[in-house]
């Protein structure tokens, strides 16, 4: 099928973007690289040297300062939508970096979300380089129009690309310097599958600037220049330049009467001359060697304008002061590093919702109202270290603002999702010891799953609650499935708390929900085995079982 003019003009309009940026995109990526040429002046560097590599690498830990304090870890207020499942699905805790790091470089990155294949993530989400794909964005709807994605040889000749339009996603091979597509999907979603993360945009520019500005650059470059001059001054430096008066130019020669070569007279460790004709002995001596120590305090004069102009402390361009810092010292020369990095979270957390909704509209076809109570979560940037937050979180809880068990508290300490199921899983094994305790003894189960013979004697009603052997279609012996689990009915509670009163593993059973005891069963060497663990759950959360499922 043949591209219609409008989809034709749409290649070509981004092509030629695409080409405009390049050239800035490959030099600011051989800034950040350290790949940057030496800028010769042509005033005090000899011929000999412009070769000699000088490379100053401010440009990078510029960017790497910054990135360093954007961690994405999901969504909050996602359980019910999943979203925190498409993000594990997709590697977004690394994935994401990729993007940060291309729009604090380039000014934009971009975020591609369309159908899995086997054995890929479905919805399935990408991070594409501003090195090959661009796009329109429309201020008012605050989304791009249309976006391109080009794949070039080693020659850089366009072979094959994609083209992204609201409704339809065209992939394109170039044939006689030409595109044509190959296939369509029509997926009517009525939005542009591709989202663009800006860095820094303004009202005037809302594609995004890129951290390695026109001050960094300079300032990078006249580094490099400083830091050849120091090179050649030390070169100078180790081998003064010496003078010889009174001396006759047959002392400069060797017996052959050929002169001596220059690196052997300005080395040479004894200098022996005889008397001139008029039998006076020449007079030795040399220049003063300039210091390099003027080099590097311009060094560091320009690396705290780098520090400035990046918002970072000097300190991480190499420079220590002579007294380490304090603490407070160190958090207010932070502080504009931190502000800047909570305005990026904001800026890019703008992308990573557009993000969510794309790929639910991918999964579900629609965008639930629910999404308007999610949010991207971030690691606090004051706080870049797991021992830095830990002490902040431990604070906070002394002082009551945070409960210990608080998903809030988790999630400012860091904690991955599993690390928060291990641990509820472990609280729910400490609940569960306690609940024996609280229970009457004897609980070990004698009767064989399935039965409904007694397994211990019941509780007296009034020490417990009110217990009763059976409601509507259970009885203690019962096999029930709960959530993910097996298990045996120990008791039924239609009255009174099952558990420690008061403590967050107790269930009130009513005669309308009874609360249940029940002994948990595994699969232990290929056979259901019962366990120590007892929970407490109600009649509403658990269906009856003949038997344990078939091994």
């Amino acid at each position: 099928m043949t591209l219609n003019a409008d989809e034709l003009a749409a290649v070509e309009k981004l092509q030629s973007k695409l080409q405009r940026h390049a050239p800035k995109n490959i030099e600011l990526e051989n800034y950040f690289e350290g790949k940057n040429q030496l800028k010769d002046m042509r005033i005090s560097i000899p011929p000999t040297l412009r070769d000699v590599e000088s490379v100053v690498g401010w440009p990078g830990t510029t960017i790497s300062v910054l990135e360093q304090r954007l961690d994405f870890e999901g969504y909050v207020g996602a359980d019910t939508l999943g979203l925190n499942d498409i993000y594990r699905d997709n590697d977004l805790d690394v994935e994401s970096n990729l993007g940060h790091v291309d729009s604090l470089i380039y000014g934009t990155a971009f975020l591609v979300v369309g159908r899995g294949m086997d054995g890929e993530p479905d919805p399935l989400i990408t991070i594409e380089s501003p090195k090959r794909m661009t796009g329109y964005y429309d201020m008012r709807i605050r989304r791009l129009t249309s976006a391109l994605a080009i794949n070039r040889d080693d020659r850089g000749v366009p072979e094959s690309g994609t083209l992204y339009l609201p409704n339809e996603t065209i992939w394109l091979e170039w044939d006689k310097g030409r595109p044509v597509d190959v296939e369509r999907d029509r997926h009517n979603l009525d939005r542009v599958p591709v989202v663009f993360m800006a860095n820094n945009p303004r009202s005037g520019d809302p594609y995004g600037r890129s951290e390695i500005t026109r001050a960094v650059r300079a300032y990078t470059n006249a580094a490099m220049r400083t830091l050849l001059g120091a090179e050649i001054a030390r070169e100078f430096y180790s081998a003064p330049q010496r003078y010889v008066m009174g001396a006759d130019e047959e002392m400069f020669t060797d017996s052959d009467g050929n002169a001596l070569d220059k690196w052997q007279v300005i080395q040479g460790r004894l200098l022996a001359l005889p008397m001139n004709e008029e039998g006076q002995t020449p007079s030795v001596g040399q220049f003063p060697a300039n210091s390099t120590a003027p080099y590097f305090e311009q060094i560091r004069a320009l690396a705290q304008l780098v520090a400035a102009e990046a918002s970072i402390p000097p300190s991480y361009l190499g420079f220590q002061t002579d007294n380490p810092a304090s603490a407070d010292a160190i958090r207010q020369m932070e502080s504009r590093l931190v502000k800047k990095a909570e305005r990026r979270q904001k800026q890019f957390g703008r992308a990573w919702m557009e993000t969510a909704r794309l790929a639910l509209l991918f999964r579900d076809g629609e965008i639930p109202e629910e999404i308007s109570e999610v949010r991207p979560l971030w690691r606090d940037p004051s706080t870049p270290t797991r021992a830095a937050a830990a002490d902040e979180a431990v604070k906070l809880i002394s002082a009551g603002v945070l409960l210990p068990d608080s998903e809030v508290t988790y999630n400012r300490i860091g904690l991955s999702e599993t690390d928060k199921a291990v641990i509820r899983a472990e609280k729910q094994t400490v609940g569960t010891v306690q609940l024996l305790e609280a229970l009457s003894a004897s609980q070990t189960p004698t009767a064989t799953p399935g039965t409904t013979e007694e397994l211990a004697p019941p509780v007296e009603e009034g020490e417990r609650g009110e217990v009763v052997d059976s409601f509507q279609d259970i009885s203690n012996g019962d096999i029930v499935e709960f959530g993910t689990g097996y298990g045996q009915i120990e008791h039924i509670m239609i009255g009174g708390v099952l558990g420690i009163e008061g403590s967050e593993f107790a269930i009130t059973g009513t005669p309308e929900d009874p609360a249940l005891q029940v002994r948990v069963w595994e699969i232990v060497d290929e056979e259901w085995v019962a366990t120590e663990n007892v929970i407490a759950v109600r009649y509403s959360e658990v269906t009856r079982l003949e038997e344990l499922p078939e091994l």
